[in-house]
């Protein structure tokens, strides 16, 4: 039978609507993501693009690596913005493992904002995957780290707030899932909530630090 050009028309319609109704664009979100599944991979490729590239050749922890450069010099790499647990802390493992899985392919891109060591004599920098994965911010909305303002390198604070907020609302990743199960105290109890740091008796402090005070009034945000 000869397709008329009006019913090549209505044909090619239909074919278009079922492809665009059964497939969406790599990293865009149309429905609401629970927390047992994994969330989009945040691409910037504008912010890589000032990246300076290196190679992982180790993995630290979930917000620290070792890398070497193509001149073969050799630096150690604190993420800016943002904070993991340390070795012995809950969620230790789990965003050490993700920060591997991110950089799996083995090179990255290193971005700096204004400071360009940290008084232990790191590299600060964001970091970027080869295919442009911003994986500072991948870590934070998949819960697995806390936004943490290292002053004066702020460009992306407020940003990485707003997705550890989203992530804790959700209860995403093993820092907020595992806060929601093992806390026994109501926001209206808390004396302080914690976002940026860890409670420790009535305060708040550096996940860096060691707590040896009793449970307080303080509570995990």
């Amino acid at each position: 039978m000869t397709l008329t050009l009006y019913s090549r028309a209505a044909l090619t319609t239909l074919m278009l609507l079922f492809v665009l109704g059964g497939c969406s664009a790599p990293g865009i979100n149309l429905e609401p993501f629970p927390n047992d599944q994994a969330m989009p991979l945040i691409y910037n490729p504008d912010l890589c693009r000032e990246g300076t590239p290196a190679s992982v050749t180790k993995i630290i922890d979930g917000d620290t690596i070792d890398v070497e450069f193509p001149d073969g010099q050799q630096a150690r790499v604190r993420y800016i913005g943002m904070d993991t647990a340390e070795r012995g802390e809950a969620c230790f493992k789990e965003a050490t493992d993700r920060n591997a899985e991110l950089l799996e392919s083995g090179e990255v891109r290193l971005v700096k904002d204004t400071n360009d060591h940290d008084r232990y004599g790191r590299l600060v920098r964001y970091i970027c995957t080869d295919d442009n994965v911003f994986v500072d911010a991948q870590l934070v909305t998949e819960g697995y780290a806390r936004a943490f303002r290292f002053y004066p390198d702020v460009r992306f604070a407020d940003y990485f707030q707003s997705l550890e907020d989203d992530a804790a609302q959700n209860a995403r990743g093993c820092l907020h899932r595992n806060a929601t199960e093992n806390s026994d105290a109501s926001d209206s109890a808390c004396c302080k909530m914690c976002r940026n740091g860890k409670a420790c008796g009535d305060s708040c402090i550096p996940w860096t630090q060691q707590c040896h005070s009793e449970a307080g009034c303080a509570c995990q945000g």
